[in-house]
């Protein structure tokens, strides 16, 4: 059984939706960051670093395994469901490597481009400009690698999940800071709306 420690945001969507995709059993356990349940031992014996999400992987002789960081838990369902990470390489090596482009890219850059996006009265605009000069660059790399591909593989990976939530949170926000940077995204869109499409998706998402 897979337990799942989470609280609302774009990092636990991610791995609730390749919760979903896996088709494993899973229970919930909200971990409330207002209460600062992040910081308590148990927690912290799973993730060391506080952050959500996380899970615990337990099998039938109650053997438990924790995986945190949203990459990590990626891979490590996908190892264990049997899909959604090619088996050989190079398109094993590929995908793993669009989705640290994913965590390290996108999921860096676009929590920065909220936050001073929220405070850009009081940001200096070289600031601001920094973190939404990148995304827009790391967007134009999306839109090309989708031109190119159905989805950032040639079939539904472990790289679309984090990629997808973080874009279709922060794409339309992008584009409006951007400066005319940023515009017309017709292969991000159609992939979007592929993704938004599968059932797991919705499932994940309702709730």
């Amino acid at each position: 059984m897979l337990t799942f420690y989470t609280y609302p945001g774009p990092n636990a969507r991610k791995a609730k939706i390749m919760l979903e995709e896996s088709g494993l059993p899973y229970q919930s356990k909200l971990v409330d960051i207002e209460k600062r349940e992040q910081f308590e031992p148990a927690f912290l014996a799973i993730s060391p670093g506080n952050k959500i999400p996380a899970i615990v992987d337990t099998d039938a002789n109650g053997q438990s395994t924790a995986v945190f960081e949203t990459g990590a838990i990626m891979i490590h369902l996908a190892e264990k469901c049997g899909r959604f990470l090619p088996t050989f390489y190079p398109d094993r090596s590929r995908t793993l490597a669009w989705l640290v482009w994913s965590v390290t890219g996108l999921g860096s850059t676009l929590p920065q481009v909220h936050y001073f996006g929220d405070r850009a009265d009081e940001t200096p605009p070289a600031v601001l400009d920094r973190f939404v000069s990148e995304a827009v660059r790391l967007f134009h790399l999306l839109e090309k690698r989708l031109g190119e591909s159905e989805y950032l593989m040639k079939d539904y990976t472990i790289a679309d999940i984090p990629t997808f939530t973080s874009t279709a949170g922060m794409l339309a926000d992008v584009k409006r800071l951007s400066n005319g940077q940023l515009t017309e995204t017709p292969s991000i869109d159609r992939w979007i709306d592929a993704i938004n499409a599968r059932p797991a998706v919705q499932r994940a998402l309702a709730n």
